[in-house]
């Protein structure tokens, strides 16, 4: 965990701090959490249907969700009811995580001595500036001006180009980021309370898996109640962006400017062409191909390849064309 949990907490005072009235009964809650990571004591939410079989295994004892959905948790969990329940569990995840809504630099950095000295089996650019707590495996190379933030963990064998920075992020073996990435930063999320724009915390982090290459100028978002995916063997090109708690399977290739909306689910050997954007929510299946400059509005199964805007079928796409 990168940020620091300000509970337990007692639902009392979760009632009284966050104004939320239709908690009518008393109980310690842990932390806050997505409701397929949620543990006893843990509380969750549900804003999209989209999610609602997740109800049904949750091992969260409290959830945030409309009344229409209360039916559908298990007997372990009660029900928060809520008109907004989005807008409800921002407030109490405010309350656990008030640090998780910037992002913070660390004033902590190692001199070269020390990373000599603690590093033995990594080289080093100029102007690196690397946190205390972080680990690095060996044969691995940073560049020049790059930054890595606490608790980072890079593993054996990574290149890291200059003018990186990296927060909040794990890294397998054999990876390579590229010139001018960012890892690890604050998603987009935003929410309207109270006449107010509040920052959605966002305590996940980034996990990037083993053999991946991230191309240059990419934005990789945290997670913010989950984490945020690519998966062994996956390359990015230039300039992607990949938004918060999107999940990225196995040996996909994602051209340049395809950008990833949020908590999209996208399996494994996927093909995405250049300039094609993916809304949020979405399911992408396995061994699926979409063409570039495609606008991709619903789920995709498996095996398909797809294009235009909304995008279908290669097939209905060309059909389309020559009307």
């Amino acid at each position: 965990m990168f940020f620091e949990n300000k509970g337990p907490f007692k639902l009392s005072y979760i009632k009284s701090k966050c104004a939320i009235s239709s908690i009518n009964f008393d109980g310690k809650v842990n932390d806050i959490k997505s409701l397929n990571n949620a543990k006893k004591n843990d509380i969750s939410f549900l804003d999209n249907s989209k999610y609602i079989n997740s109800l049904h295994s949750t091992s969260a004892s409290y959830c945030v969700l409309k009344e229409k959905h209360a039916k559908h948790l298990p007997s372990t969990c009660k029900p928060i009811i809520s008109q907004s329940p989005l807008n409800d569990f921002i407030k109490i995840s405010i309350l656990f995580y008030p640090d998780a809504r910037y992002d913070k630099h660390s004033n902590l950095y190692l001199s070269k001595g020390q990373l000599k000295k603690k590093y033995k089996k990594v080289k080093f650019g100029n102007n690196v500036h690397i946190s205390k707590n972080v680990i690095i495996g060996h044969n691995t190379t940073i560049g020049n001006n790059v930054i890595i933030e606490n608790g980072c963990n890079i593993g054996n064998n990574v290149v890291v180009s200059s003018n990186v920075i990296i927060k909040n992020t794990h890294i397998g073996n054999n990876s390579i980021i590229s010139f001018g990435c960012v890892i690890g930063k604050i998603g987009f999320g935003y929410k309207l309370i109270n006449n107010k724009i509040e920052i959605i915390p966002h305590i996940g982090q980034v996990i990037v898996g083993n053999n991946c290459n991230i191309g240059s100028y990419c934005v990789i978002d945290r997670g913010s109640f989950s984490n945020t995916k690519i998966g062994n063997n996956t390359s990015l090109d230039n300039h992607v962006h990949i938004a918060h708690n999107t999940e990225i399977g196995e040996n996909c290739f994602i051209a340049g400017q395809v950008g990833i909306a949020g908590s999209t689910i996208i399996g494994n050997n996927v093909m995405i062409g250049g300039q094609a954007g993916v809304s949020g929510h979405l399911k992408i299946g396995n061994n699926v191909k979409i063409g570039g400059k495609s606008g991709v509005v619903k789920d995709i199964n498996d095996n398909q390849s797809v294009m235009g805007y909304p995008a279908v079928s290669i097939k209905d796409f060309l059909k389309n064309d020559k009307k």
